[in-house]
């Protein structure tokens, strides 16, 4: 923990010498936030029936959405992208030299990231109480880091596994493909899943982003309690079980075959 404390301060410390890039992402966010807002206006005399049941506010549905879509970008790219630049900057093979855990290491690099994410998300969702009418009880509340900290861990497991293909094959990412691209087609980021053909439906369950992000609509927009939430919870919690074990797997043997082919520091 005081190695995972240590990488913690580190780039705390970094992030804070950089001001202006902090400012910059704020506006990023708002210009974002206000995009949505504006389309949300377009339609607003619109009744959607796939909306209903969340009081028709597009820019509410959506801003529950993006909230969980920062853990899909960082769950995507922080271990893969720390993999790829250890290789290019040849450190990745001193590090493993190290007394410390690989894990450790690839964890530690990259978790501030998801706080950031995680942050981030709860922020907007903030937001929504504060402006939007989002319903925030000391329930919902915990509710809501339940929700945001099974996210954090399930698309933790799958940067892992994409940090995997990063430390074999160096360029070529089926993850980004597979949890990347599908999430915000067929997760509901933008629009509502049963819009989709049924196939694409089924395809959609197996994305934990479609859990998480209904799970929070539920619990936010429509106001069900936190025991209506369990099964999807359940969802969530199946796919931790799985993806993690197979993540880890996937790093020991992607590890061992760099070492035994010598390629740890090839890009």
């Amino acid at each position: 923990m005081m190695k995972i404390a240590a990488f913690l301060r580190k780039d705390l410390l970094i992030a804070l010498s950089y001001r202006f890039n902090l400012l910059l992402q704020l506006v990023k966010i708002a210009v974002t936030l206000l995009m949505f807002y504006f389309i949300g206006q377009t339609f607003s005399g619109a009744i959607s029936p796939y909306l209903a049941r969340y009081g028709g506010d597009y820019f509410s549905y959506v801003l529950v959405g993006y909230a969980v879509s920062s853990f899909i970008s960082v769950g995507l790219n922080a271990l893969s992208d720390d993999v790829r630049s250890a290789q290019v900057e040849g450190t990745l093979e001193a590090l493993l030299g190290t007394p410390t855990s690989i894990y450790t290491i690839l964890i530690g690099n990259s978790l501030w990231s998801f706080i950031q994410a995680f942050l981030e998300s709860f922020l907007l969702i903030a937001f929504g109480a504060a402006f939007l009418g989002f319903h925030l009880s000391i329930a919902s509340i915990a509710g809501t880091l339940l929700i945001l900290s099974l996210t954090l861990v399930a698309f933790l497991s799958i940067g892992m596994l994409s940090a995997s293909f990063i430390m074999i094959f160096k360029q070529g990412n089926p993850i980004k493909l597979l949890f990347g691209t599908s999430s915000y087609f067929l997760g509901g980021i933008i629009f509502p899943v049963e819009v989709l053909p049924l196939p694409l439906q089924y395809l959609a369950e197996a994305l934990p982003a479609t859990h998480a992000i209904k799970a929070l609509r539920e619990l936010l927009l429509a106001r069900t309690g936190f025991a209506d939430i369990v099964p999807v919870l359940f969802n969530l919690l199946i796919f931790i079980a799985i993806v993690m074990p197979v993540s880890i797997l996937a790093f020991r043997f992607a590890v061992r075959r760099a070492k035994r082919d010598g390629s740890l520091v090839q890009y």
